[in-house]
């Protein structure tokens, strides 16, 4: 299997996130409607809060802030995970195509690393708030090195990318 090109290992990841994508999608709609009907009617959201429970539902209980708040990470961590998917789906497009040192790509390397500091942003408000919205004590936070090693990581390929643009732009003005 070629890496590049129509029918390649990049053309088939790029169908692969697309697909991903969908459901995503749908998970980032279905916690923005609970967000927003959390914010219209606390007593609605309230029952989604009590499903997670397993606890019969209150139609008098309402959200306090850690439930707000969980339904608010969901929100943050599916749109963050489009952000990214969508951000790869473009980079792999330019790879097909030939051109994977454009500038673009840079860009969209940089906005990967910043959706990734977020959904580890979430993750920990999460670890503090979500417990305390199914009635647990809160967890503590375990800092995993690998994951924001692996931040790191997509900004020093965003730089690595930079140069190979400024080299490929240099190519292509010399005669």
């Amino acid at each position: 299997m070629k890496l590049a090109g129509k029918y390649s290992a990049a053309s088939a990841l790029r169908w692969l996130l697309g697909f991903l994508n969908v459901f995503v999608m749908l998970a980032t709609i279905a916690t923005a409607l609970a967000l927003v009907a959390s914010l219209i009617s606390p007593e609605a959201a309230a029952g989604f809060i009590d499903g997670l429970k397993n606890a019969p539902d209150d139609p008098t209980e309402t959200l306090d802030l850690p439930e707000r708040l969980t339904i608010l990470g969901a929100f943050l961590a599916c749109g963050f995970t489009w952000w990214i998917i969508n951000r790869l789906r473009r980079i792999l497009l330019s790879v097909n195509q030939g051109d994977a040192f454009e500038f673009a790509n840079v860009k969209r390397l940089q906005a990967v690393g910043f959706g990734l500091v977020g959904i580890q942003l979430t993750a920990l408000m999460l670890s503090f708030v979500a417990p305390q919205a199914i009635g647990q004590s809160v967890s503590d936070y375990e800092f995993d090195l690998g994951s924001w090693l692996g931040i790191l990581v997509v900004f020093i390929l965003a730089e690595v990318f930079r140069q190979g643009s400024a080299m490929r732009d240099e190519q292509l003005t010399t005669v």
